[in-house]
């Protein structure tokens, strides 16, 4: 009876982390040089192939190819991490920040590479009269000095946004926020993403660290290409740049699962029974990462459909013949190495699950900072919960409608 139940729940633990999760890997290609004399067709015309995506179900729990989750979200999140510095780095390039004159732009039916026809608006060198913004990775308003946008020949609304501060840094000042619809590029890797949108914002006021970035969306096709509807990652370089420290959150449906992966019903279903019957479920992953070869990774991963973030699978009772407590799992630079560690097994070379440091924190301490609303507090000498962190169910269901979700839309610029 013991070893039929234990069966079921490893089985279980493997239907968990059957994900599923955008693992968007965005470069943007460099520019070619020339004078902003020239046209912007210029500028446009090294866009070809500069948007890639890879997005897929990877199984992340329990056996030697699993957790393929983690080393595709540190790839997709290397990768995310350069977009806004090389779209900045290709205006440099033009020559439009040769001086501080005001720039204000509009050209029509230039042709992009993986788009098709564009309009592209240009407000560089406003710092007279600073573009406000909101948006859900940081309270209040933030004032940004340059502006770049692609829309879309025949759309209402654009395909990318980029507001920015200063070309040259992003520390000691309101940083790069963009917005990007994915389904607008002709691609057949985006052909079923539907209306997702993203924002993603870069900044230096990190609780840990110097430098974050944030990536939310929302109006995700909840299909195989795209599993959640709606989710947050958090991404902060840690310990004088040797680390990264990965959060993210995901919202999902059992019943979405069983649609997309019908061989895997009867487990999903058998979780879906463990966790309450109820079908909306949030997943929580945390990780570390040495950004020195061979990449040594320390990760933490559950799943609840409750308001907290338990410590066992959907906040199950632990026992020797039920066990449902969460573990960790390790790789390197080939990937998988082992998992279902408690905190004492894991090798002293790999990011500690219990010990931080003054600007960075343990696997543990990330893992509770995860599923957090802003504002929280984690004790005494430990930063509150920043806006840019907040990745609790309360939260994530607010992108739905409302406030917060008209914050995650591109924005309305004279």
């Amino acid at each position: 009876m013991h070893s039929e139940r234990n069966r079921r729940v490893e089985y279980m633990k493997k239907i968990i982390y059957l994900f599923l999760f955008l693992g968007v890997s965005l470069q943007v290609s460099d520019f070619s040089r020339f004078s902003n004399t020239e046209s912007l067709q210029n500028i446009t015309s090294q866009f070809d192939q500069s948007f890639s995506l890879n997005l897929g179900t990877e199984p992340i729990f329990a056996a030697a190819n699993s957790w393929g989750f983690v080393r595709q979200s540190a790839t997709w999140a290397r990768g995310n991490s350069n977009l806004i510095d090389q779209l900045i780095a290709g205006l440099k390039r033009a020559g439009y920040f040769t001086n501080t004159n005001p720039v204000t732009q509009t050209i029509q039916g230039v042709n992009l590479d993986g788009i098709g026809s564009t309009t592209l608006r240009l407000k560089l060198n406003q710092s007279a009269s600073p573009i406000a913004v909101q948006a859900t990775a940081f309270s209040g308003t933030k004032s940004f000095n340059h502006f770049f946008e692609i829309t879309k020949t025949g759309n209402t609304s654009p395909s990318l946004q980029l507001f920015f501060d200063d070309p040259n840094t992003m520390l000691g000042n309101d940083g790069a926020l963009i917005y990007y619809k994915l389904g607008d590029f002709n691609s057949s890797q985006f052909a079923n993403v539907g209306g997702v949108i993203t924002e993603s914002y870069t900044g230096n006021e990190a609780s840990y660290g110097t430098k974050f970035q944030t990536y939310t969306w929302r109006n995700g096709p909840e299909n195989s290409v795209w599993p959640s509807d709606i989710g947050r990652v958090i991404l902060t370089e840690v310990d004088s740049g040797k680390q990264l420290c990965f959060r993210s959150v995901v919202r999902l449906k059992f019943s979405k699962l069983t649609e997309i992966s019908p061989s895997s019903a009867s487990g999903l279903n058998t979780l879906k029974s463990f966790c309450g019957n109820i079908d909306q479920a949030y997943y929580g992953l945390a990780y570390m990462q040495k950004f020195d070869s061979p990449f040594l990774t320390t990760a933490k991963a559950t799943i609840t459909t409750s308001a907290t973030l338990p410590e066992t699978i959907c906040n199950l009772p632990n026992s020797a013949s039920f066990q449902t407590q969460l573990s960790y799992g390790i790789f390197d630079v080939n990937g998988f190495v082992n998992d279902g560690l408690s905190a004492s097994q894991v090798p002293a070379a790999y990011p500690s699950p219990t010990q931080g440091g003054a600007d960075f924190m343990s696997v543990e301490e990330a893992f509770q900072r995860t599923y957090q609303a802003a504002g929280a507090s984690m004790g005494s000498g430990k930063p509150a919960i920043s806006t840019y962190e907040a990745s609790n169910k309360t939260y994530l269901d607010s992108l739905v409608s409302g406030t917060e979700a008209n914050k995650l839309d591109f924005k309305s610029v004279p």
